[in-house]
């Protein structure tokens, strides 16, 4: 048993307390302020379903995600200070835009992940240190980039690392799901973000910003080691390995990822998020020259040759 899949127990046995180690390092479970919702009891009885069905892993609506959006509006409205509700609907965001996986559909789904960012930059003017805030605010720039192209958005690049390493490195966790944390969430995402990112000397001079699919590899595998293994958390650790082998299956890294994509596409899931990688691994199997560029988004062109060309424009 790996050092890192210790750890990850260690974390898993202590997620019922108020503090837990990882990685050397304590953290203390965030606790919500519900005191602004408890005062439209007619709002909270409703939005608590939602909420509680959502941390249950059960599918929301697009109409569901929608109307807990709107709830949460509703109540900042009288209550602008009220900083857990800005990350609550950049959250809210970010899953109702995920929910859009057709191509075409993805304008709309910029639409909504915009909305999940002011909310962010205005939650960080109020309290700049909050970690949830921070967290889906790196969130919705990088789904906006991921639609408007990983190349053209390398300017918000700094920006999104920063952002998830102070998540990273802050003393807090949150609990989403049973399976799913702010630690293990934010590594994930800064697993997508080293892979993405070209790894160019050029970049790290005109944008302070770096790829690196050895960082990349980590974040996943910390991340795993964090929050457990699901369908998504394999395909992008394979992506990531796939990337690092250079497609060559013969690898030790080639190895391993090809069969975490073997083992992505024969989970059974009921989660539409989850559903989208398991569809699309067998497809990677097949088409590996698409690891690097890979989200779920829409594939990205992250050719050295394309960002030179992006950084003369």
């Amino acid at each position: 048993m790996s050092f890192l899949r210790i750890l990850g127990i260690l974390w898993a046995v202590a997620l019922g307390l108020n503090e837990a180690v990882l990685f050397g390092k304590e953290y203390k479970e965030y606790e919500i302020n519900w005191e602004p919702l408890r005062k439209r009891p007619e709002l909270y009885q409703e939005y608590w379903t939602l909420y509680s069905d959502s941390r249950e892993q059960k599918n929301l609506t697009r109409e569901q995600l929608a109307r807990s959006f709107e709830i949460t509006e509703t109540i900042l409205k009288t209550n602008p200070r009220w900083v857990d509700g800005y990350w609550i609907l950049g959250s809210t965001a970010f899953q109702w835009g995920s929910s859009y996986t057709n191509e075409k559909d993805l304008p709309q789904a910029r639409e909504i992940f915009a909305k999940g960012k002011k909310a962010t930059e205005t939650c960080l003017k109020i309290d700049p240190s909050q970690p949830l805030c921070k967290l889906f605010l790196g969130s919705a720039i990088g789904s906006i980039s991921s639609i408007d192209g990983i190349l053209a958005s390398l300017k918000n690049a700094r920006t999104v690392e920063k952002l998830w390493h102070e998540v990273m490195n802050s003393n807090v966790n949150y609990q989403f799901q049973p399976n799913v944390t702010m630690q293990g969430s934010v590594r994930y995402g800064l697993g997508m973000f080293y892979r993405l990112v070209p790894d160019m000397w050029l970049l790290q001079w005109l944008f302070d910003v770096r790829g690196s699919l050895d960082k990349s590899i980590k974040m996943h595998r910390e991340g795993v080691a964090v929050d457990g293994a699901n369908a998504c958390a394999d395909i992008m650790l394979a992506v990531s390995l796939i990337c690092r082998a250079k497609g060559d299956r013969r690898t030790p890294l080639g190895q391993e990822g090809f069969a975490l994509l073997d083992k992505a596409a024969s989970s059974k899931t009921e989660n539409i998020n989850l559903k989208v990688c398991v569809n699309d691994a067998e497809r990677l199997a097949s088409e590996p020259s698409r690891a690097c560029g890979y989200t779920t988004a829409k594939q990205q062109d992250v050719r050295e040759e394309s960002a030179i060309k992006q950084t003369t424009i």
